[in-house]
């Protein structure tokens, strides 16, 4: 039997908290050069999402094993056992984001969510481990 497949992932990481020091640096920049205040502000707001993982780091957690999927974040918590599973389908965004979708037995889906879900990589083979099919969906519109 394969190991478990476990993830954690926190808000408060380095990746964002340097993303958010070069993102400000810009706006620095843009501000000195004499940029309107208003477009400052306007670009600002895309800093904001960043600005609210760091103060509240949200902790998110993610664990496949042989015989369920657990998740949670925030404000969902899942348990679903592997038996339910029919297949999973990764579909690859035009932003190169990856989002992964449960087809249960009875056809409904349950999406992971973005900020719970392991490299999709690792979750791919993890399934396959498993016995549960993945299909591969690339930059579909729909």
């Amino acid at each position: 039997m394969p190991d478990a497949l476990t993830h954690k992932n926190r808000g408060r990481n380095p990746k964002t908290l340097v993303g958010l020091a070069v993102y400000l640096g810009l706006l620095a920049f843009l501000y000195s050069v004499g940029t309107l205040e208003w477009i400052i502000l306007g670009l600002a707001l895309f800093a904001v999402p960043a600005a609210i993982d760091l103060l509240r780091n949200p902790i998110t957690d993610f664990e496949l094993t042989d015989t369920q999927v657990h998740w949670k974040n925030g404000g969902q918590e899942a348990d679903l056992p592997l038996s339910r599973i029919q297949h999973a389908r990764f579909d690859t965004r035009w932003d190169f984001s990856v989002r992964v979708t449960l087809i249960l037995i009875d056809q409904s889906k349950l999406r992971i969510p973005q900020d719970v879900a392991p490299p999709h990589e690792a979750l791919e083979k993890g399934f396959k481990d498993r016995g549960i099919k993945t299909e591969r969906h690339h930059f579909r519109v729909i």
